[in-house]
């Protein structure tokens, strides 16, 4: 497989005691920004920028940020000589209505796009129902990318970190890239008109990979109930409350 999911133990190495409760500071800091409701209203779904979760995971290891922009990789860290590198994704989960994770899967994140480079015409393979070149031409970007990075700031390893937000309740955990199995991609079964499922890319308990010909992306989609029921999650509960103002009357007394 190409993403193989961290155990407890790996994820320890990578976040360790003082880690986890920098991560929860920072999640408490994020929740407390929130703008408050106003009296009867609905509450509204939480909403953290990407930016600020990467920084989350940086603050937490006390990585590098690499900064905004191309780069696959978002977090640089080097201990003992052991240098590896992180893409922060933050997915959003389904609850049933007293909170409980829904057994469905997540929210999509994108592992590679910009098809274009390779200079193939997406439409025109899915019309000529070409699947094993198209994901050919994916496993080809995503090796790239993954590759290209690797060598640039000189990793021996690269993870994706996936923090998982269940309504207040947030999960992290993460896999490990072997970029060396990405040409084991594969189209499988699951195939219709504008999508094409993907073989190899993580234990279908775990999740699965998707290329879109609409959006021109090849996605990823866990299936949280499954990381959470097994273990291979750190929970971060909490009691987060939206506040409720009026703020214009409140301003206006």
């Amino acid at each position: 497989m190409i993403l193989e999911p961290l155990v407890q133990k790996e994820l320890d190495k990578i976040f360790d005691e003082l880690s986890l409760k920098v991560f929860r500071e920072c999640i408490d800091i994020s929740l407390e920004g929130q703008p408050p409701l106003l009296p009867n209203q609905k509450a509204l779904p939480i909403h953290i920028p990407k930016e600020h979760v990467e920084q989350w995971v940086t603050q937490a290891i006390g990585g590098d940020s690499v900064g905004a922009g191309s780069h696959p990789i978002d977090v640089i860290k080097e201990t003992y000589k052991f240098r590896f590198g992180i893409d922060v994704k933050m997915l959003s989960c389904e609850v049933s209505e007293d909170g409980n994770l829904k057994n469905e899967q997540s929210g999509e994140t994108s592992l590679a796009q910009n098809f274009k480079s390779i200079g193939a015409n997406l439409d025109t393979l899915f019309e000529e129902e070409k699947y094993d070149e198209i994901v050919y031409a994916w496993s080809t970007i995503l090796k790239d990318k993954l590759s290209t990075a690797q060598q640039e700031f000189k990793l021996n390893e690269i993870y994706y970190i996936f923090i998982l937000r269940a309504d207040t309740v947030f999960y992290l955990c993460g896999t490990k890239v072997n970029i060396k199995n990405i040409s084991a991609m594969k189209p499988n079964n699951k195939i219709t008109l504008t999508t094409i499922g993907i073989d190899n890319l993580i234990d279908k308990k775990f999740g699965n990979g998707k290329i879109y010909k609409s959006k021109k992306r090849l996605e990823l989609r866990l299936n949280p109930k499954y990381w959470v029921d097994n273990n291979y999650v750190k929970k971060f509960d909490n009691k987060f409350k939206y506040p409720v103002a009026d703020l214009r009357k409140d301003l206006n007394s």
